[in-house]
């Protein structure tokens, strides 16, 4: 831990807006379900690659965050692996079925280093990045190896972009009525203290933008997604907060934070030009994060 911890300040935290190759390899045909190895994605520069093209020609050294996954055939009710393919199709009997797999996913933080004679990249550390041991490691390596692991990726990135082009979002009708509860809610500056007020949850959060309640974001219809604690704590006081930016989307360029309204006339990503404003009352500075 001791090496890893030394070149903790190297690592960064991935915005929304990063690059971020965690689904393949930069170079290769490599992605996490290939091998045992999977792929590894730099915590500093977030370009995912297999181990022996992981450090350039002037690295010698660096932290990576490993990903590999693997495709387990779903049990039946009766612990029976279901039935094996036996015909080329998918949804047709005896062929391909999309609910016939769940995913595996398998983290860890490695170290890698390059022999400057050889060229040949070792691995010095590769240690379990998982619930019961992500704390163990220094604060900015569990929060990049966070950000990497839950990024959307390259794929989705563009079709967001290319969704926000033909969607331009509406400014919210309640941004300058809005209502600040002068209660005296700060915001921690560490991300390891945000969980949802009602559930607990540390990912997917979103502050109401009147109180400063921390909740967790809108769950979807098959379960995933969030705990639901934002909108439920909209409803339970009355619809009378609706506006809320989620957590982890605020850097200095404060348009790209992501801005929700709950209102039933609005129910959907919205600008609000008064956010920065609203979230230097929380103790949020925008200009220097």
């Amino acid at each position: 831990m001791e090496k890893i911890a030394s070149l903790a300040t190297t690592c960064r935290i991935a915005s929304a807006h990063d690059t971020v190759l965690n689904s393949e390899c930069a170079f290769t045909f490599h992605n996490p379900y290939t091998s045992s190895a999977g792929i590894v994605v730099n915590l500093s520069t977030f370009i995912g690659t297999i181990d022996t093209l992981a450090l350039g020609n002037t690295q010698t050294q660096g932290l990576f965050v490993r990903i590999v996954k693997t495709r387990v055939p779903k049990k039946d009710a009766g612990g029976e692996e279901k039935e094996v393919v036996t015909k080329l199709g998918i949804g047709v009997e005896g062929g391909f079925q999309d609910d016939k797999f769940d995913v595996e996913s398998k983290y860890s933080v490695v170290l890698l280093e390059k022999n400057e004679g050889t060229g040949t990249v070792t691995v010095m550390v590769d240690l379990p990045f998982e619930e019961g041991t992500k704390l163990d490691f220094p604060m900015s390596v569990t929060l990049s190896v966070e950000s990497i692991v839950h990024h959307a990726g390259v794929a989705v990135q563009q079709d967001l972009k290319a969704f926000e082009l033909d969607e331009e979002k509406p400014v919210s009708k309640y941004a300058d009525s809005i209502e600040f509860v002068d209660n005296g809610v700060k915001v921690s500056p560490n991300p390891a203290d945000w969980k949802c007020e009602k559930s607990g949850d540390t990912e997917n959060l979103w502050l109401n933008l009147s109180t400063g309640f921390i909740g967790g974001g809108r769950k979807n219809w098959d379960g995933s997604g969030g705990s639901n604690g934002a909108l439920e704590y909209f409803t339970e006081t009355g619809e009378k907060y609706p506006l809320v930016v989620k957590l982890g989307t605020i850097t200095e360029d404060i348009d790209t934070a992501d801005c929700y309204s709950y209102a039933k006339d609005e129910d959907g990503p919205v600008k609000i030009p008064n956010v920065a404003d609203l979230l230097q009352k929380r103790g949020i500075n925008v200009s220097g994060m």
